[in-house]
């Protein structure tokens, strides 16, 4: 049998009566990769296609506004049989003519991508996007690793040490909910059972997403922004992220909020042949996606030999698609690395002048200012 929480991206009709806002819905959608099979102009045309492609209209998204010719709220339910989603969108802070679940107008194209995905993730809910980041006092920070065995944990629990070291309140989210690592690392017991987050040093505190969570994440989330300086957020693996953002796996959650709501995106790579061939994958699926997040690059292990300087220059050629805000470079240091493991501690801990540890410092500071 099929699973049924691997869904294939499903094709989009749209039924918009303003042909501006219908431009900017098709070509916005159609950038991002989703195929627009049919641009209705009234109710009767959208009814003639939908009854002579039937397979089609079943994987079909109609994105609809109530002003559009001939349509009516009956005419809405009896579609809905026959298509797999629809999504209603109204310029009037209400609804209006009896129809419900419509959504005010997309301000931009982040916010038209993030409700269609969100929509295609859980059809059944309707759209929740948290505090506006203007009215919010969290800075979110995404780190995903683009390889495997890249440091991106360790960036992220330092990351969260040193901004606190600052002064900054602080929250480090273990949402690798596949393989959490940071209460292993940092030898704190029973942080699963945690229904927020708890407090380990002056400033600093350490929560874990599980699949109790998933159920009131955005509240959670909410709380977390509201509630801290700077939210640090492990998200694991992100080399198959164009899936993430479309699937309903609870497994998925943490990467769908942050690409829809962090301030910054670090991606942690590393200047091997494998490390550059998958950042060079990952550089080409974000090229295609509109998220709000500022895209920043960590290139881990930075070396200053003749070979490593080539891999170097290859790395940073890979990541032309993303565009990146920053990049950021951290020297090897494995020795402090692995005592800070052993000990169950952070790097200012073990050695507070070590290398790994002052360059990890200043780009707190540089993200704090």
């Amino acid at each position: 049998m099929k699973n049924n929480v691997e869904i294939s991206l499903p094709s989009i009709i749209t039924a918009i009566a303003n042909s501006e806002f219908e431009g900017f819905v098709a070509g916005t959608l159609y950038s991002q990769g989703w195929s627009i099979i049919y641009r209705g102009l009234d109710l009767d045309s959208i009814e003639a296609f939908v009854s002579n492609n039937p397979a089609i209209a079943q994987n079909a998204l109609l994105i609809y506004t109530p002003d559009l010719p001939g349509l009516n709220t009956e005419s809405i339910e009896q579609l809905s049989g026959s298509l797999r989603q629809m999504i209603g969108f109204s310029a009037e802070s209400k609804n209006q003519d009896g129809f419900s679940e419509l959504l005010k107008l997309p301000e931009n194209a982040n916010e038209l991508v993030s409700i269609v995905r969100g929509f295609v993730r859980a059809p059944m809910v309707r759209p929740m996007f948290g505090l506006p980041k203007t009215h919010r006092r969290a800075k979110v920070i995404g780190i995903g690793s683009t390889s495997s065995a890249v440091g991106a944990t360790t960036f992220a629990i330092n990351l969260a040490m040193e901004l606190s070291v600052l002064g900054k309140q602080v929250l480090l989210l273990d949402a690798d909910v596949k393989r959490p690592a940071i209460a292993f690392l940092l030898a704190l017991r029973n942080l699963q059972s945690e229904d927020k987050w708890l407090t380990i040093a002056k400033d600093l505190s350490v929560g874990e997403i599980t699949r109790e969570h998933i159920a009131h994440f955005d509240s959670y989330m909410d709380s977390a922004v509201s509630s801290f300086d700077f939210v640090i957020t492990d998200l694991g693996s992100i080399e198959k992220i164009s899936d993430s953002l479309t699937d309903r796996r609870w497994t998925s959650s943490a990467i769908h909020w942050s690409c829809d709501n962090a301030d910054d995106l670090i991606f942690a790579g590393s200047a091997d042949n494998l490390g550059i061939h998958r950042m060079m994958n990952v550089a080409k699926t974000f090229s295609l996606l509109t998220i709000p997040a500022k895209i920043n690059v960590l290139l881990n292990f930075k070396s200053k030999n003749r070979k490593s300087a080539e891999q170097e220059s290859s790395f940073l050629s890979a990541l032309a698609p993303f565009k990146p805000s920053r990049i950021f470079t951290l020297p090897r240091d494995s020795r402090s690395v692995e005592r800070a493991q052993n000990e169950s501690s952070t790097l200012i801990d073990i050695d507070e002048r070590g290398i790994l540890r002052k360059a990890i410092s200043k780009i707190a500071v540089e993200m704090a200012g």
